[in-house]
């Protein structure tokens, strides 16, 4: 999903307040009580009153005496305490004027949503369709909310098909001040950048998750717990972000046939009392260059059982480079490292094993894209291309394990900034299972 940190949270607000993009929110109501018109309007006259005698008294307070003449004995001076006490009073009714406006300044509802296609060798082709609205909230300045859910339609393997609402994120922050962000709920883990910014449809360049993110994921998603972070700006034009979270953890699968040795990272619940612990830290040399290291740590057994420890790592980068007169260029990838303790699994009741394996698990992707923006065809000019490696490697001798590589080769069209048409194919190279090559796609928008 879609998911958002606080970053993509006060780019929202920001932006519903500055563009008519964002469709107005009715429900639910505003914070303070509705003002009639004449209130509004003498709400403003008082700021405007406000702001002229402010303005006089410094100019009394900084002006030269122009004359030697002794000023009336009633005139009292002009103190720093009465010009405060003027700031504090034009402060209030301004945030009173502000809390009157109308629009969507304090609930903002966005989102994305898809429609797709998918014809695999090997499986039915089907067509899909997702929408993820996410819901922001800001009922005071340093106060954020934001809720978003994945709705779909799915089929069980009796072939009975529902539609599906899957929570991906109901987490709040307090903005501390410029520099540090604190908050707790379910939230979008930072580990690496995928899912913290380019999952999204109008923003993933192909159609479908990186295989480290996909089915088989090796790395987190969304995760229960309190989280803080910010960004300090160091040199000239860089800058530094920091991310660090405690939260209850992923689920070691030790008894299922088909997964045991997998972790589950939708284990909302903790199963026992140790906490992972993670972050990440990014550098941004100038503008366009991101990169990141992010790290993991948690006990993964559930209680009762002997703590088995898991080790996350990732190294992320982000590159978007506008050359002039040429185009738009993107590279991105992530690289994951996943290492969990020696234990066995399966045994006893659970009819398989028992099994033991070092579970080590690794993969990442690599993708570049080139949009030619400076072409004056507009169709052409709308065009971009896309190829991305992915490559993910799991014990072979776990259940399931494989060492897959996957190419994808992907033509999009953007009709808006915020839709985009994606077509793509995908070349599958597996060293034990059945490869699967695979048409999509993709109607993606950012709503």
């Amino acid at each position: 999903m879609n998911g958002a940190t606080a970053l993509v949270f006060a780019v929202g607000l920001c932006a519903a307040v500055a563009s008519a993009q964002q469709p107005p929110v009715t429900q639910p109501a505003p914070v303070t009580a509705p003002v009639t018109r004449e209130e509004y309007e003498r709400l403003l006259r008082e700021q405007a009153q406000m702001r002229q005698e402010l303005d006089q008294l410094k100019a009394q307070k900084s002006a030269p005496a122009l004359s030697s003449q002794a000023p009336p004995a009633t005139s009292q001076p002009v103190t720093q305490e009465d010009l405060e006490d003027i700031q504090q009073q034009m402060d209030k009714i301004t945030r009173q004027v502000h809390m009157a406006l109308p629009g969507t300044e304090h609930v903002v509802i966005a989102g994305d949503a898809a429609v797709g296609f998918t014809n695999a060798q090997h499986t039915n082709s089907t067509f899909s369709t997702i929408v993820s609205p996410l819901i922001l909230w800001q009922p005071t300045d340093r106060l954020l909310f934001e809720a978003a859910a994945d709705i779909s339609v799915a089929t069980d393997p009796t072939g009975v098909s529902s539609t599906s609402v899957d929570l991906k994120i109901a987490d709040a922050s307090f903005i501390v001040n410029d520099y540090l962000m604190v908050g707790g709920g379910l939230f979008v883990v930072p580990f690496g950048q995928y899912h913290n910014h380019f999952d999204p449809p109008w923003i993933n360049k192909l159609p479908d998750d990186p295989l480290v993110y996909g089915n088989n994921a090796i790395a987190p998603d969304g995760e229960v717990g309190i989280f803080a972070r910010g960004a300090v700006p160091v040199l000239q034009n860089a800058k530094v972000t920091y991310d660090v979270y405690v939260t209850n953890g992923p689920q070691l699968i030790t008894t299922d046939p088909n997964a045991a040795g997998t972790l589950n990272f939708s284990d909302f619940t903790d199963l026992n009392n140790g906490k992972a612990v993670g972050g990440r830290i990014g550098f941004l040399p100038v503008p366009w260059i991101e990169t990141g290291y992010s790290i993991e740590y948690a006990d993964t057994a559930a209680s009762g059982l002997p703590h088995t420890y898991a080790l996350l790592q990732a190294f992320d980068l982000n590159v978007v480079k506008d050359v002039h007169a040429v185009g738009v260029f993107t590279l991105r990838g992530d690289w994951i490292w996943s290492t969990v303790e020696n234990r066995t699994y399966g045994g006893g009741t659970t009819g398989f094993g028992p099994i033991t394996f070092a579970n080590y698990r690794t993969g990442g992707y690599v993708d570049l894209a080139y949009r030619p923006t400076y072409c004056p065809h507009p169709i052409i000019r709308n065009l971009e291309g896309v190829v991305r490696y992915n490559l993910l490697r799991t014990p072979l001798d776990s259940p399931g394990g494989d060492h897959e590589q996957l190419w994808e080769f992907g033509i999009d069209y953007w009709l808006t900034p915020s839709a985009v048409l994606k077509v793509a194919y995908e070349v599958d190279d597996k060293k034990v299972g059945v490869d699967q090559n695979a048409f999509l796609v993709q109607f993606g928008i950012g709503l």
